[in-house]
């Protein structure tokens, strides 16, 4: 389930513009990307992309990663609302992503204000997914008991879990209730 929101994730077109000049890149035997002018835009796949701006070739031009700052934005707005208030629709997925690529850097630079910052994001993203799961879990317990459900503030990858939840409730309430 959560790799295939990944797989999803990283197939999806991204615009990029090109930093510098790229002459043809082979991806595979029967398909390549390029060449490039310096200033072109370009709408590919994420995992595409990401290599080119990885290389410091291009950059996003829509698709930013989430800080710190970001993490602490959503868990002010989450502490005081029961509710499950408005969360980017691919949250957990960018998350995910921006971590990796966090750690890679780490890996190859061994800078120790890097991995704080990864610690910080990571205990940030504890907090934040913390409150909404208690939420989210409430929500599916209830199952419209009390009105109809508004899913529109989950992420996809929170209506996945919804669902998920909902359907384990459903059938462990079904095994005690004729």
């Amino acid at each position: 389930m959560v790799k295939d929101l990944i797989f999803e994730w990283r197939h999806q077109p991204v615009r990029i513009r090109l930093l510098k000049a790229c002459g043809e890149l082979e991806i595979s035997e029967d398909e390549k990307l390029g060449p490039y002018k310096e200033g072109d835009e370009v709408k590919l796949p994420n995992w595409q992309a990401r290599i080119l701006v990885k290389e410091n070739v291009a950059a996003f031009i829509d698709l930013k990663p989430i800080q710190q700052g970001d993490l602490h934005k959503i868990l002010y707005r989450e502490l005081p609302n029961p509710q499950l208030t408005a969360i980017d629709p691919n949250f957990y997925v960018k998350i995910h992503e921006d971590l990796v690529d966090l750690t890679e850097k780490y890996q190859k630079d061994q800078d120790i204000l890097l991995f704080q910052k990864i610690e910080k994001v990571k205990s940030l993203f504890k907090d934040v997914t913390s409150r909404r799961f208690y939420k989210l879990l409430r929500l599916a317990a209830s199952g419209g008991q009390e009105g109809p459900v508004n899913l529109e503030n989950l992420s996809t990858e929170e209506k996945v879990l919804y669902e998920s939840l909902r359907n384990v409730l459903k059938e462990w309430e079904s095994k005690f209730l004729l």
